[in-house]
């Protein structure tokens, strides 16, 4: 890993930071009390609302708590209710891929749109409808009180990337096209190589997948050492913790630091992001922890190989052929 610089160093989100940790107070009250069995969910759901950008308007940071709270949960329990029926499972990937595509066109919610990809492979991981119910409240509380958190005027924002104008239908609807293919041949592949969680690999596809081919190849290569050294840093941890307790701690300890680097070069890649993920999924059960740990990595590498696949080679291609009006960027 490269040195950070040091204007980099003044990029430091000390706000980001704080407001992280708030946004996990709940699963480190949870976890103090004794009580796991909810566990993966409220620090799930705090940590994903805190690793969002934070827009500077408190009118923005609403519509962004709403939509989280209404679509969000919605597109969570689709996830959860069509995972025990695979061609019902594939047909929504796709569905919902290319409607968020369109929505991240939206001036207003269009930059959360395509996060919301990272909620519904949650649904699937839940793998079943009442699963997804029993953790339906919980995700509704934590992501209430972490949009409520936010809404306080002194965090300092980091604004989301802005909607590009240029894209119009025909953009979108490709950009739809390509994540709705990958994700859906990602799940595929997840139930017929009987995968434990369903949504890993689509997830890693819906965070590379983008219309411009540089930035989804910046994309997938962030998410490629982001997965193995979040890895590395989750399998030090285990090595060395066999509490629950102090294990959360640790986790919430990488989801400060998620908050603290967002605006640097280190926090382009999701290294934190990946070690907090590893250390919430096994502190139900510590035994798992080398499985989670190479499973995760495994599941990544698939999606982002689909991901290309669809970006790179050889979708562009077959889209060219299709519509020779199609622009190919290279």
């Amino acid at each position: 890993m490269k040195k950070l610089k040091l204007k980099d160093k003044y990029q430091l989100m000390w706000t980001e930071a704080a407001r992280a940790l708030i946004c996990m107070l709940p699963m480190l009250f949870v976890s103090g009390a004794g009580k796991t069995t909810y566990l993966v969910a409220i620090g799930q759901g705090g940590f994903f609302y805190s690793s969002l950008f934070l827009p500077k308007k408190t009118a923005a940071r609403f519509v962004m708590g709403c939509l989280i709270l209404s679509f969000g949960l919605g597109v969570y329990m689709i996830g959860g209710t069509v995972a025990p029926s695979p061609l019902l499972a594939l047909m929504f990937t796709f569905i919902l891929s290319l409607s968020l595509s369109f929505l991240s066109g939206w001036k207003v919610g269009g930059p959360i749109a395509l996060t919301l990809i990272m909620i519904y492979t949650s649904g699937l991981n839940s793998g079943s409808p009442e699963r997804a119910a029993k953790n339906f409240e919980v995700f509704a509380i934590v992501l209430a009180w972490s949009a409520l958190i936010s809404l306080l005027p002194f965090w300092k924002p980091i604004e989301p990337p802005a909607v590009n104008p240029d894209n119009g239908n025909g953009e979108l609807a490709e950009q739809g096209i390509r994540m709705g293919i990958g994700t859906s041949f990602a799940l595929a592949i997840s139930y017929m190589a009987g995968f434990a969680k369903l949504g890993w690999a689509p997830s890693a596809v819906g965070n590379v997948v983008r219309y411009d081919e540089k930035l989804s190849k910046m994309r997938a290569w962030a998410r490629f050492f982001g997965t193995i050294g979040g890895a590395a840093l989750a399998a030090i941890a285990l090595a060395f913790i066999t509490s629950a307790t102090v294990l959360v701690w640790v986790g919430a300890f990488f989801a400060v630091l998620n908050g603290l680097f967002k605006k640097t070069k280190l926090g382009m890649i999701p290294l934190f992001y990946t070690a907090t993920i590893l250390i919430l999924y096994t502190a139900n059960d510590l035994s798992s922890g080398k499985t989670n740990i190479f499973t995760r990595i495994f599941y990544n590498l698939i999606g982002i190989t689909i991901g290309m696949l669809v970006v790179v080679y050889p979708f562009p291609q077959i889209m060219k052929k299709i519509n020779p009006k199609t622009k190919i960027v290279y």
